[in-house]
């Protein structure tokens, strides 16, 4: 079988995934039209993203204070708490700077330059 057919039988494949997947999710049946449209679509995926991000760096914060309260003493477990705490503090900080780096290139795009 020749490269080119089997590049022909995946795209086909893929077509016809494509079609049945839009047609089950209410997912666009086709691809973005304009900038704006597509920096929506990225936009909403994003917010989703960072959303589920900053849910669970709160909820490892969460569990390194219940690490920190059941320690009893114990230098280890306190150190432990201490470090999942800082590395929760970190994906925040990571997180939201990240949401800033994107309205910048949101802006960047919009404008064009």
């Amino acid at each position: 079988m020749q490269i080119s057919n089997i590049l022909s039988f995946l795209t086909a494949k893929a077509a016809v995934t494509y079609d049945q997947f839009t047609d089950t999710t209410g997912l666009p049946d086709a691809p973005a039209s304009s900038v704006e449209e597509l920096v929506g679509i990225l936009d909403s995926i994003l917010t989703i993203t960072y959303w589920l991000a900053l849910t669970l760096a709160i909820l490892f914060i969460i569990f390194a204070a219940f690490t920190y309260l059941t320690a009893a003493g114990d230098v280890e477990k306190v150190k432990k708490a201490h470090h999942q705490i800082i590395y929760a503090a970190i994906a925040i900080a990571v997180t939201l700077i990240a949401i800033g780096a994107v309205q910048i290139i949101e802006t960047f795009l919009m404008t064009g330059g």
